[in-house]
């Protein structure tokens, strides 16, 4: 007899975006990272399992966590992960990552185009302009 466990405990399915355990994998990851956005090896492997997986969304999430739990530190090791993903993604985000290459990315800050499976940004879409 195979005990299985509680619903509650199970692991989470697979991306319905990606392939078998790659997809678990990056799930896994993303939710360590939201808990523990200062590992910088989760943020690694992060950007390159989505890298092999050719999915855009995935990869670029990954870089932008890692653009705002790095913030100015770091540049050699965001050029790096930008530079080998940098095909994948669109020319809108290409733009987004390479203006903030040096800066980094606030939490707060609007990202634009969205990054909807980034788990560290506060959500905010757009310009946070209110002129009229």
């Amino acid at each position: 007899m195979v005990e299985r466990p509680e619903p509650a405990f199970r692991a989470h399915a697979s991306s319905p975006h990606l392939p078998g355990d790659a997809g678990r994998v990056l799930n896994y990851l993303e939710m360590h990272l939201a808990r523990r956005p200062d590992d910088l090896k989760g943020h690694t492997l992060r950007v390159m399992l989505a890298q092999g997986t050719g999915d855009a969304d995935a990869i670029y999430g990954a870089l932008v966590d890692l653009f705002i739990a790095l913030a100015e530190r770091g540049t050699g090791l965001k050029s790096t992960l930008l530079s080998r993903t940098v095909l994948l993604l669109g020319q809108p985000q290409r733009l987004f990552l390479a203006r903030h290459l040096a800066s980094g990315v606030r939490a707060e800050q609007p990202i634009q185009p969205p990054a909807r499976r980034s788990v560290l940004t506060r959500g905010l879409v757009g310009t946070a302009s209110l002129a009229p």
